[in-house]
């Protein structure tokens, strides 16, 4: 069931990342147009996952740090996904190797 709240979440995370200048899907609408990450709500919760592989564009291998710097600008943190086989695994690194991580919430 989606909330509000995550409504909200997803906003303030969209907004977090439009400032921090990382490209969204419809940041650029009518034109062909990769968007470096994805977000949406998945059973309530937020969920990001970085959309171009460094090999796929110059300086991409930078995304999920200006990621980072956005939503801690933004006052958001990251938190690996329930779904995640690696129980122990950081939200950095699996931002990093292009797996979802899930915004753990407000700091």
């Amino acid at each position: 069931m989606i909330t509000t709240d995550s409504n909200s979440l997803l906003s303030d995370v969209r907004e977090a990342l439009r400032s921090g200048r990382v490209s969204q899907l419809g940041d650029r609408p009518g034109l062909p147009h990769l968007p470096e990450v994805e977000t949406r709500l998945v059973d309530g919760e937020v969920i990001l996952k970085v959309t171009v592989a460094p090999e796929e564009r110059p300086g991409a291998d930078a995304i999920p740090r200006r990621v980072q710097d956005a939503l801690r600008s933004g006052g958001l943190t990251l938190a690996v996904t329930s779904d995640s086989t690696t129980v122990a695994a950081s939200p950095v690194l699996a931002l990093e190797s292009g797996r979802a991580v899930r915004i753990g919430g407000r700091r």
